[in-house]
């Protein structure tokens, strides 16, 4: 039996990540529409992984709590049913029309769309993630980035629906830095759409109570095991690790931590700030994050 748990915790992430991914291509290959694709995939997947969440949990604390759950899903709703959409049919829909006149204007395309699929989505993967570190970033040095960033730290239990607990406002920023240079460079439908899911299913997983182990690709991807230092209580920990998919600004701009002496601390959330598991509180936090946080 430990024989068992041992090679699931090895193959967890490569198995989901790579299904994932399959089943994507295939799909979109069939003709199924990108939102249905995106969606069926991403909602397989956060099956899969709360169901490891209770094979081979991390931390016993971080199980499903009621209120907090709640709260979690109703993010991903919002997110998901609204902010995403939204953006789609306004911004991205101008910075489509823009890519197209611009490419017109110098006669070539901006995006290299005669490479392999395989090489444009590795491409996009690390433009998009310059993106979400720089909006990452912003939000934990900036007191205006941090009102809206503060919510998805609020977590004190990391499981699957963690990811999802961004204010409206942090992932407008995020989806916006991540996607308007692949829009504006030209990238296919297809190519994008395996870059939504490597993004969302990496985000279930690095915020999984799952105990994942993925060795060297600690160095290269945002994994649970780089990510859960950047939940830390601890400022000087939780201010690293700020790839949203992968380490790699992280190791140019030197915020990469990954201590091998200890495992990432199981004591998450905030120091000195108390935000409500309240949805209705979660959403008003920007606007009244001083009433939250300590005097002392």
């Amino acid at each position: 039996m430990q024989a068992v748990q041992t090679g699931t915790r090895w193959i967890t992430y490569p198995a989901i990540m790579g299904s994932a991914l399959a089943a994507t291509y295939l799909l979109f290959d069939a003709g199924v529409s990108y939102g249905l694709t995106l969606g069926s995939v991403i909602g397989v997947s956060a099956i899969v992984v709360a169901s490891l969440e209770r094979v081979i949990p991390r931390a016993e604390a971080w199980q499903l709590e009621k209120r907090g759950a709640l709260a979690d899903l109703l993010h991903a709703g919002m997110s998901a049913g609204v902010v995403a959409p939204t953006l789609k049919v306004t911004l991205l829909a101008l910075v489509t029309v823009a890519g197209i006149e611009a490419s017109a204007r110098l006669g070539f395309g901006l995006w290299p769309g005669s490479w392999p699929l395989a090489a444009q989505v590795a491409l996009a993967i690390v433009v998009a993630d310059l993106g979400a570190y720089t909006a990452h970033r912003l939000m934990h040095v900036t007191r205006t980035g941090w009102r809206i960033h503060v919510v998805h730290h609020s977590a004190t239990r990391l499981n699957f629906l963690a990811s999802a607990r961004a204010h409206p406002f942090n992932a407008a920023f995020t989806l916006t830095m991540e996607n308007v240079p692949l829009v504006f460079a030209g990238i296919s439908p297809e190519a994008l759409a395996l870059v939504g899911v490597f993004k969302a299913v990496n985000g279930l997983v690095q915020h999984s109570n799952v105990d994942v182990r993925c060795g060297w690709l600690d160095y290269v991807l945002a994994t649970a095991a780089v990510h859960r230092w950047h939940h830390s209580r601890v400022m000087e920990e939780s201010n690293t690790n700020f790839g949203n998919t992968t380490m790699i600004w992280d190791h140019v701009f030197r915020t990469f931590r990954l201590p091998r002496d200890r495992e990432p601390p199981v004591d998450v959330g905030l120091d000195g700030t108390n935000v409500p598991e309240q949805y209705l509180a979660h959403l008003g936090a920007p606007f009244v994050l001083s009433r939250y946080e300590d005097d002392e």
